[in-house]
């Protein structure tokens, strides 16, 4: 039983990256593409033709899966298993998907790195599922294949920080840290887990550090304007979150930072 066991990712809507409000979850999602490279048993033309697939299944998910499944029937094997997942993700088809993937994982050939990147392609969809359970399963079996892999500590520290067990996720985020200090998403998101823990000097540093090599990191911007609007700070908290609105309008970032200025007007016009 995993220490997620039975948590709702609704249920526990203040976790990590709801409240930091920064990204959707799956804005990590593993580029399905990366696969390709490490499929060393297939030829060129097989290559171009998983690439292809793979292309389609995210810009055209109906078509891809229908293309993916017919070449899966005539022997396409992993690559095609792959693509039929990766469609089924891009239809909003999570659980599935996961369960897919995680049969994949299983039964796949292939080294390490490659069903890691299985492994943590599944956890992403399980945490869309709203599953953190089986993400946090399948993301530690990810780490012990290839645990000197920074992004999957970031990934597991998502689903704890969604759990809200913001210590075990900082731990996560440390691990990463330690495999790449510079790594700018595992610094944001412990960030958000300081200031969920009240600890606001140590989530400002670390934004800081982030804002200072990419100004322009609307992730970064965005839990700025949080932190400044709990320091009072109304002034720049809407300076930052109007930077990120400049920055990335129509993204999911930008409409939380649309929304938290909204509320910040409303609140202010009651006081």
């Amino acid at each position: 039983m995993s220490p997620l066991s039975g948590t709702s990712l609704r249920a526990r809507a203040t976790g990590l990256l709801c409240l930091a409000g920064v990204v959707g979850i799956g804005a990590t999602m593993p580029d399905a593409r990366a696969q390709t490279e490490s499929n060393g048993g297939m030829t060129q033309e097989e290559s171009q033709q998983y690439r292809d697939c793979i292309k389609l299944a995210q810009l055209k998910p109906e078509d891809g899966f229908e293309s993916a499944i017919a070449w899966r029937d005539l022997g396409g094997g992993e690559p095609a298993r792959h693509c039929v997942a990766v469609a089924l993700i891009s239809l909003g088809k999570y659980e599935e998907a996961a369960t897919r993937l995680d049969a994949l994982a299983k039964d796949s050939t292939a080294g390490p790195g490659v069903v890691a990147g299985m492994l943590a392609q599944a956890g992403q969809a399980w945490m869309m599922a709203d599953n953190l359970e089986f993400a946090w399963r399948d993301q530690s079996r990810a780490l012990e294949l290839v645990p000197n892999n920074p992004q999957l500590w970031v990934d597991r520290a998502m689903a704890l920080g969604l759990a809200g067990q913001y210590w075990e996720a900082i731990d996560d985020l440390n691990a990463a840290l330690d495999l790449q200090p510079d790594h700018s998403e595992a610094l944001i998101y412990r960030a958000s887990a300081w200031r969920l823990l009240e600890s606001y000097d140590l989530a400002m540093t670390d934004i800081e550090y982030v804002l200072g090599r990419e100004p322009q990191n609307v992730q970064a911007l965005f839990e700025r304007g949080k932190l400044h609007q709990i320091a009072g700070d109304k002034d720049l908290a809407r300076r930052d979150w109007l930077t990120v609105i400049e920055l990335s309008n129509g993204t999911p970032v930008a409409d939380a930072a649309k929304a938290n200025i909204e509320k910040m007007d409303v609140r202010t016009g009651s006081d």
